[in-house]
């Protein structure tokens, strides 16, 4: 079989669905040496491992009309090479081919129910996508029962045809501690003393304004000791967060550390005394995975998918409570004892989620609904 996959994500940091890809990819090598691979992308992408031979890189175009290419230039592109399954692994499909067979990966269909978390230009783009993918996917992966039920309820799509399969954590986020790495890392980012930990990129959906206000209260009420990191990159209508730490005379307090390799994460994850990640909504939530893999207490939201990754280990709380927030973290930091105990609890829950089973799970899904030559 010949196989197409969308791995345009991987163009830019492969931060979410780029991760995705990465780490289908890198396991689905390890299961089929049979069936013929091809990554389409617009432009250059720089994989961490070696393709092995019955995969290769194909491009369709440059930066520049890279939507246009993907809608008109790629059909064809797909015709050239036989592709008889297309992957679409962030549900944008390319239109014209009804002989291929297209299962599309729907991570979340957030920016449909809530608008006003994106960009005017981006809610066009994936209204438009979503459209297309609804009249194209013959298939659809659904990364969460939450996803699931958006996407029955907002893709109109029958209940057969969608099937749920979990993310996993990359496997080097665990809690072996590398001192010599923890403290060149917090070197670099001139972090000193314990530390909560919030891994997310800076906009509105992230929930890090709410997120910033619950440290404050902690660091006024009861004096914490801890600084608040957050590690990620600057998304869309974040200046108010940013505002906020400086009117509030928090730059002291409030690291931002900006985009961090995975290999700099894997110390700063071992190195926390707490994760927070109360998200408003998540197609996932592969943070909170990442977070109790790594031994570290987690505090996420108690809405959409989180409530799956987290099950039993984690601190479920209301994302637009501050105050349910704050006692959250002070409940935690003030107990060994729970550290302890919640620990122990995610990683065991962490356990339950892998890439090598996603990528098993895609694959499988993938033979079974591709439609007879």
């Amino acid at each position: 079989m010949r196989i197409g996959i969308d791995a345009s994500a991987l163009v830019r940091e492969a931060a979410g669905i780029g991760q995705w890809i990465l780490q289908v990819i890198r396991n689905m090598m390890e299961i089929d040496h049979e069936n013929q691979y091809y990554l389409f992308t617009y432009d250059e992408i720089r994989l961490p491992f070696p393709l092995e031979d019955n995969w290769q890189i194909v491009s369709y175009g440059g930066k520049k009309n890279r939507q246009i290419n993907f809608l008109i230039t790629l059909p064809g592109i797909l015709r050239k090479y036989r592709i008889q399954l297309f992957l679409g692994t962030r549900h944008y499909l390319p239109p014209f081919n009804r002989k291929i067979t297209y299962v599309a990966v729907v991570h979340d269909l957030i920016p449909l129910y809530m608008p006003e978390l994106f960009t005017k230009e981006h809610k066009q783009r994936f209204r438009f996508f979503t459209n297309l993918c609804r009249r194209q996917a013959d298939a659809v992966i659904a990364v969460s029962n939450a996803t699931k039920k958006d996407v029955l309820r907002y893709m109109k799509f029958p209940e057969d045809k969608v099937t749920v399969i979990y993310e996993g954590a990359n496997p080097k986020f665990n809690a072996e501690r590398d001192p010599a790495g923890i403290e060149r890392t917090m070197k670099k980012y001139h972090v000193e003393g314990p530390y909560i930990l919030c891994l997310s990129t800076v906009e509105p959906r992230k929930n890090m304004l709410r997120t910033i206000q619950a440290y404050e209260q902690c660091v006024k009420e009861e004096q914490i000791p801890y600084k608040l990191l957050i590690v990620g990159g600057s998304g869309w209508k974040n200046g108010a967060v940013y505002d906020y730490v400086r009117e509030h005379d928090l730059t002291d307090q409030v690291i931002f550390t900006g985009y961090v390799s995975d290999e700099e994460v894997k110390y700063i994850y071992s190195n926390a005394t707490l994760f927070i990640y109360v998200s408003l909504c998540e197609g996932f939530g592969i943070p909170v995975v990442e977070a109790m893999q790594s031994g570290v207490p987690v505090i996420t939201s108690n809405v959409s998918s989180m409530p799956e990754a987290a099950g039993d280990a984690c601190a479920l709380v209301d994302p637009y409570q501050t105050e349910e927030i704050k006692e959250a973290m002070l409940r935690i930091l003030s107990s060994r004892e729970l550290q302890e105990e919640m620990r122990q609890k995610g990683l065991r829950q962490a356990a339950k989620f892998s890439w090598k089973k996603c990528a098993g799970q895609v694959w499988e899904y993938m033979l079974s609904c591709c439609k007879e030559p």
